[in-house]
């Protein structure tokens, strides 16, 4: 079995705190997930991939608990991208914002620095 060590990303972390959700909604424990699953996931594991400890969560670990939880497993993936892309949308405009807070001569708006502007601005337009 592969041993490479990767760096958990946004994705991973959202699916852990999903795998989290679909346990608790399904109102399970650790425990509860290792006796239902017959051991194929066991305690440590399942409190690993809630905690999003060690490994990601592994396809087969994910379809197993959304079946011992009468999950869906289609649309738990959608709602993790779903989360995971308005995550990375958030962490950019919040990027922009402080960027253009710590260098605002870089973002001025051209028609601020124009010398015809008044003329323009009293143009017809067609």
């Amino acid at each position: 079995m592969a041993t490479n060590k990767r760096e958990r990303n946004l994705v991973d972390e959202v699916a852990a705190k999903a795998m989290n959700r679909v346990i608790e909604r399904a109102g399970m424990n650790n425990s509860a997930v290792d006796r239902a699953s017959k051991s194929s996931i066991g305690y440590n594991r399942v409190r690993d991939i809630r905690n999003g400890l060690k490994a990601p969560v592994r396809l087969s670990e994910f379809l197993l608990i959304c079946d011992v939880c009468g999950a869906d497993p289609v649309q738990t993936v959608r709602d993790i991208l779903a989360e995971a892309s308005r995550i990375e949308a958030e962490r950019a405009a919040d990027e922009m914002a402080d960027r253009i807070a710590a260098n605002p001569e870089q973002f001025d708006v051209a028609a601020n620095d124009d010398p015809n502007k008044e003329n323009e601005a009293t143009t017809p337009r067609e």
